[in-house]
């Protein structure tokens, strides 16, 4: 081999300081990078704003439970703590499915929860030992489920599965809790 080709291949074996290829940055400087975009763009302070309002809108479960429950279930300490379950639920629901990315959504969450456990940390355990999420996460999966699934799984974590009147409540419960928290979300007037 010449002396010019041995020099020409051995300058092409080496490296340049500094042209090392450009790694890709990992998932936690991913999401690092998109929480920065929300805050600065004022989206996280909006999380936390609406996390407050479904927390506030939380406690005023009596209102609800007046406008739906018939007498004999009203003041019933069963039927209160399983709506609450219900009603952190849709919380849970609306926020996934309707914030405009999962690091608001996270945010608005774990702040409505905070705020929650320091209201009634009563309440917060309740919420999070309950075996009933469970069921109306299935039942909103469930295209196939019968129009009642949630006043049914509302009705079975109440131990009143044979009740219709409260699988009716059930189902009120869910929809008139779903309009105030899907209006609550329109109301953060998130930055798409």
């Amino acid at each position: 081999m010449s002396e010019e080709k041995r020099a020409f291949v051995e300058d092409s074996d080496m490296k340049i300081a500094g042209s090392a290829p450009r790694q890709q940055p990992d998932d936690g400087e991913v999401a690092a990078m998109e929480f920065q975009h929300q805050k600065q763009n004022g989206n996280i302070e909006r999380a936390y704003r609406l996390g407050q309002r479904l927390s506030d809108r939380f406690f005023v479960i009596d209102e609800i439970l007046v406008k739906y429950a018939s007498p004999r279930l009203l003041g019933n300490p069963v039927i209160e703590s399983n709506a609450q379950v219900l009603f952190a639920f849709i919380v849970d629901t609306i926020l996934e499915h309707g914030c405009p990315d999962s690091i608001i959504a996270q945010t608005a969450l774990n702040y409505f929860h905070e705020q929650v456990r320091e209201r009634s940390p009563r309440t917060y355990d309740t919420i999070v030992e309950s075996g009933a999420f469970s069921l109306y996460l299935l039942c909103s999966r469930d295209e196939r489920m019968s129009r009642s699934c949630i006043g049914d799984a509302f009705a079975d974590s109440c131990d009143m599965e044979d009740d219709p009147d409260v699988v009716r409540l059930g189902d009120q419960l869910y929809r008139e809790y779903f309009d105030v928290c899907k209006e609550e979300l329109g109301r953060a007037e998130f930055v798409r």
